[in-house]
């Protein structure tokens, strides 16, 4: 038999992968030298700050205007809506249909303002027309989850 020879590199400490990891857990541990590093802290996701909420906004505003005025479900607006909000609105989506409103006129989407007023809070103003009429709706939407949900909204 003969004998083969085998050479073995060394390994890297750390592999690519794991380096974001290794990097948290350094730095919980220079952070608090002595405390306990708990899993949480190691895998705590630090997500980066959503983008611009206004397409989002003025999408649910004309949809949400519709709604108020009797014309279309709320159904289309579930997932950027929290549970009170969605209760508000089909309320007064029933309203309309009770006063006999089931069609409203095209609603137009003429301006929109965005005021940060922190990395995960954002409150918009926008100015719908719809029927000769100018409109404000009043919104306030939140980071829930990566992802922006409103939080209050008020139709005038």
């Amino acid at each position: 038999m003969t004998a083969m020879r085998v050479s073995v590199e060394s390994a890297q400490p750390v592999t690519a992968r794991a380096q974001p990891a290794a990097r948290a857990i350094a730095a919980v541990t220079a952070a608090a030298p002595g405390a306990g590093v708990t899993r949480a802290d190691i895998y705590a996701r630090h997500r980066k700050p959503l983008g611009d909420p206004a397409p989002l906004a003025c999408t649910v505003a004309k949809a949400a205007l519709e709604t108020v005025l009797g014309a279309t479900s709320i159904d289309s607006l579930v997932r950027w809506l929290t549970p009170e909000v969605r209760h508000s609105l089909a309320q007064q989506h029933s309203l309309a249909r009770r006063a006999g409103k089931t069609s409203a006129p095209p609603v137009a989407i003429r301006r929109a303002r965005v005021c940060r007023v922190s990395s995960r809070a954002a409150e918009v103003s926008i100015v719908a027309y719809c029927d000769g009429r100018a409109r404000a709706i009043a919104m306030r939407l939140e980071d829930a989850a990566g992802r922006w949900l409103v939080t209050t909204i008020e139709v005038g």
